[in-house]
């Protein structure tokens, strides 16, 4: 929700840009950001439900996180971030995160590539899972293999083969602990940076007072 307000905000702010209301309007929803107690910087990923994976990179004004789980045979990499609003009659869904993971095994190619979205299982802020959306490999790390076979669609494969993929993220730990956590903590960085932009918005008009 704080991206929304983000949105309206701009919006009010381009309509009433030469008067003097702007900068109570900043005021206003900075003081509502505030009393929601929310962190001026997002604290560093963590999970006691996902203990065997470790932050690579979770810079406080990136949109994304990484996330590594590594062993002797195999390194399971993690990227997410939110996915863009959707509306459903003009009043806003509850977030989804868009998931990347990555699983090599040591010594051996190729790099098995999968898509994932991540949601909340009935109301935001409760439980969440996350579905695989594509499988694909890479014969080289790092290859994005863009004009390679990609594979079927996820939906048109055997059911018992999809669910043998699910369950093949599962022991790795790609689970529904994980996605909560995940989606969790990107709403979390997600506020903390709209809080700054208030911030600094806030600053810039009233220098110019």
């Amino acid at each position: 929700m704080s991206f929304l307000r983000r949105l309206r905000t701009s919006a009010a702010l381009r309509r009433g840009a030469n008067d003097g209301g702007v900068l109570a309007a900043i005021r206003s929803e900075l003081s509502h950001e505030l009393a929601s107690s929310a962190p001026s910087i997002p604290a560093p990923f963590s999970s006691q439900d996902a203990p065997d994976f470790v932050t690579v990179s979770d810079a406080p004004q990136a949109q994304d996180v990484l996330l590594r789980r590594r062993d002797d045979s195999e390194e399971v990499l993690v990227s997410a971030l939110l996915a863009p609003l959707q509306f459903v009659d003009q009043a806003p869904l509850p977030r989804d995160a868009l998931m990347k993971v990555f699983i090599s095994k040591s010594g051996v190619v190729p790099v098995l590539h999968f898509d994932c979205r991540t949601f909340w299982v009935g109301e935001a802020g409760g439980e969440a899972d996350c579905a695989i959306d594509a499988v694909r490999y890479h014969p080289i790390p790092g290859e994005a293999g863009d004009v390679r076979y990609q594979g079927p669609e996820i939906r048109d494969l055997n059911p018992g083969l999809q669910a043998a993929l699910q369950e093949y993220l599962v022991v790795r730990g790609v689970n529904s602990k994980l996605a909560s956590s995940i989606l969790q903590h990107l709403l979390q960085k997600e506020r903390c940076q709209y809080l700054s932009w208030l911030k600094t918005m806030e600053e810039t008009f009233a220098k110019g007072r």
